[in-house]
């Protein structure tokens, strides 16, 4: 019999999926992307998801304010959103409290839900308050909508697309390292940006947006949470090809690059398996390149091509700065179990 340990989380969910036999006749996609997908009015689908943060796994009480846990909460949420190319609407939270968390706790806690609320354009719309025996827990479902037609999906990627990601990799991992080990590398400028990053990631719901909107060929998408090789590894098993990034084009904020350099720390590990980044993901062909780089000038985000997608099935290769080849494991992200 298979302990949980040696499945693993993702082998795990695809196991107890396939015993799932039953499926809606209108549904368009149920379990293994960001989020369940189906047909709600001509030119509509509706898009759902459901996250849960638990205390001492995914964050610690003694290092993050309630009000920012509650902006965390829902960031986590809009961002798998965001990954299928959708327009946040409507947010459900159930809350794990235990005893020693307080009214005023919670009411902090609801006003950074309120406040990415009013920054998304999205409405809390109920939930359920349960008793804890110890941790405290926060589950969030989330409802979007997208156009039909205008879904991306982790199928679809194909040989000869680029590879894109938004904004720059290694800051939250880097961040969760300098909190949780009590580090003082860096300036105290760069350490307060890493671990903000962290605490306090930025869903990008209006880069998804964009792409959503355009005519861009955009042929597969996911956002990053388990870290950049372990979700490219999704897009490559889910399209069945196989990807090539490049270690010099993997963009790098300021603040990681000297914090980095300062203290002789090894940046690939943050970058390449460090997760929590929250940054779009996608792949589309060469002829798409133009186009995409003026949309997103207009937002003002950084987007840059960091590699290619080959026919070299369901492997990830990392060319190294040296022009060595090196394929890349599939586990180095972040795994539950």
């Amino acid at each position: 019999m298979s302990k949980i340990k040696e499945l693993g989380e993702f082998k795990l969910i695809h196991r107890l999926a396939s015993r799932l036999k039953f499926r809606a006749p209108n549904t368009i996609i149920g379990i293994g992307d960001d989020c369940a997908v189906y047909p709600v009015k001509s030119g509509t689908n509706e898009i759902i998801s459901t996250d849960a943060l638990v205390e001492d796994i995914h964050f610690s009480l003694s290092n993050i304010s309630p009000e920012v846990l509650g902006r965390k909460s829902l960031a986590v949420s809009l961002s798998d959103i965001a990954a299928m190319g959708g327009t946040p609407k409507r947010v459900l939270v159930t809350l794990g409290i235990p005893k020693k968390i307080s009214v005023s706790f919670l009411e902090k806690l609801y006003k950074g839900f309120n406040s990415s609320c009013n920054q998304f354009k999205v409405e809390l719309v109920g939930g359920d308050t349960v008793s804890s025996p110890k941790c405290f827990f926060i589950n969030v479902s989330i409802v979007g909508e997208t156009k039909t037609g205008r879904l991306f999906t982790r199928h679809g990627a194909r040989s000869g697309d680029l590879i894109f990601v938004t904004g720059t990799l290694g800051d939250s991992s880097l961040g969760l390292k300098l909190l949780s080990q009590n580090k003082n590398w860096g300036s105290s400028k760069d350490r307060k940006y890493l671990i903000e990053t962290h605490l306090d990631p930025a869903p990008r719901v209006l880069e998804a947006g964009i792409l959503a909107r355009s005519n861009l060929n955009i042929t597969s998408m996911i956002d990053i949470s388990d870290g950049l090789v372990q979700d490219l590894y999704h897009i490559c098993q889910a399209s069945k090809v196989g990807a090539r990034i490049q270690e010099d084009r993997l963009p790098q904020s300021p603040e990681f690059l000297r914090t980095c350099s300062k203290n002789q720390i090894n940046p690939s590990p943050f970058i390449l398996n460090g997760g929590e980044d929250y940054e779009l993901l996608f792949t589309l062909p060469a002829d798409g390149v133009k186009k995409l780089k003026r949309q997103f000038l207009k937002a003002k985000t950084l987007v840059t091509q960091i590699g290619e997608i080959t026919l070299k099935s369901k492997k990830v290769i990392l060319k190294t700065k040296d022009g060595k080849n090196k394929i890349l494991p599939d586990s180095g992200g972040y795994n539950h179990f």
